[in-house]
């Protein structure tokens, strides 16, 4: 294991997405995200649920969140379109008391670095009792609604935030989104939660089931370097 103990040594910024990532996507929040995201394309631009649902896609797949696609083709106010699709319920999501002690175990500093916004990471982060152990969350508000994976994101955060890339360590769920991260030197972990047998991309440096997963054998291991 020395070579995974070499990529984890001497990490002081711990940067996690939240959807899909701090919590597991098997509790279906996000599907419910995903079909108010549907009604709300199909009720604003008037347009049957299939085809918003279509829309919904294809923005998503050209500009990383259908949002900024729909602030760009559309004009939609994003503050109306973030406070619609977050209305979902989190009772399937509860506190996990190892989540936070893995968390904070972790040396420097915690970031949540999200597409969504930071009141519903707040919600998030409080569902999982988790918010003692974070210390800031980048959200697309802060990103001026620029979303992962476009580059001048990540560099706003780093800059924000004065993060060193090479002592940084990124979970996420969403593979594209590593991608420029590894580039700079971050160390990338996808979480998928399937473990499909397909061969890792290039900037790919870990993967793991879920979150508690990866830092169980993180923790043990810089523990035992």
């Amino acid at each position: 294991m020395k070579n995974f103990n070499l990529k984890f040594k001497n990490k002081n910024f711990w940067i996690f997405d939240l959807d899909n990532t701090l919590y597991d996507a098997s509790s279906g929040i996000f599907k419910k995200i995903d079909i108010r995201m549907t009604e709300f394309i199909s009720k604003k631009i008037r347009v049957t649920r299939d085809e918003a649902y279509i829309i919904q896609k294809q923005l998503y797949k050209k500009y990383g969140t259908t949002l900024f696609g729909l602030i760009k083709g559309h004009s939609i106010d994003p503050f109306e379109f973030l406070e619609y699709v977050h209305n979902v319920s989190l009772k399937n999501i509860k506190k996990s008391k190892k989540l936070k002690d893995f968390i904070k175990q972790l040396p420097g500093n915690k970031f949540i670095f999200t597409n969504g916004d930071e009141k519903w990471a707040r919600k998030i982060i409080n569902a999982l009792g988790i918010q003692d152990s974070i210390d800031e969350v980048f959200d697309i508000i802060k990103a001026n609604f620029v979303p992962k994976p476009q580059l001048k994101t990540y560099d706003n955060f780093l800059r924000k935030f004065n993060i060193n890339p090479q002592e940084s360590v990124f979970f996420e769920d969403t593979e594209r989104n590593l991608k420029y991260a590894n580039s700079l030197g971050i160390t990338t972990v996808l979480i998928d939660e399937e473990l499909k047998n397909k061969k890792l991309k290039s900037f790919v440096d870990f993967r793991f089931k879920c979150i508690k997963t990866a830092l169980e054998i993180i923790s043990k291991n810089l523990n035992n370097y």
